[in-house]
């Protein structure tokens, strides 16, 4: 039963660790789109309005994989406390990279007037592909 759990334990991590990396990934991209366009339109020397429905969509995207991203970070804390719980406590599962103390983590996602649950959700969908 133990070894069971303990293989359980190293898959979950793997795959937590791998969608980590994956998302951290995907929020570079989209922040580097998001320098994109208005550089682009910078240099053509275009006026503001150009393209401004798809700048105003990626920076929502931006701010959306944010808090995906918290997300993710809840629960990967939940599941150092699954681990507890089923009797895996004193073991690493990890990457191999230093964690905060746990108190540091209780962030507070910042509030935008520009993001709704539908375009969290729609992001968190588009970027799990």
């Amino acid at each position: 039963m133990l070894k069971e759990r303990i293989t359980a334990a190293q898959r979950i991590a793997a795959d937590l660790h791998e969608a980590e990396f994956a998302f951290d990934d995907a929020i570079v991209k989209l922040a580097r789109l998001a320098a994109t366009l208005p550089t682009a339109r910078i240099e053509t020397r275009m006026s503001t309005m150009v393209g401004q429905d798809a700048v105003a969509k990626v920076t929502q995207a931006v701010a959306a994989a944010g808090h995906v991203r918290q997300m993710i970070a809840d629960a990967h804390q939940a599941l150092g406390e699954t681990q507890k719980q089923v009797g895996l406590g004193a073991r690493m599962f990890g990457a191999g990279l230093n964690k905060p103390p746990s108190a540091s983590l209780a962030v507070q996602a910042p509030g935008n007037q520009n993001i709704d649950d539908s375009a969290t959700a729609e992001t968190a969908r588009l970027l799990a592909r």
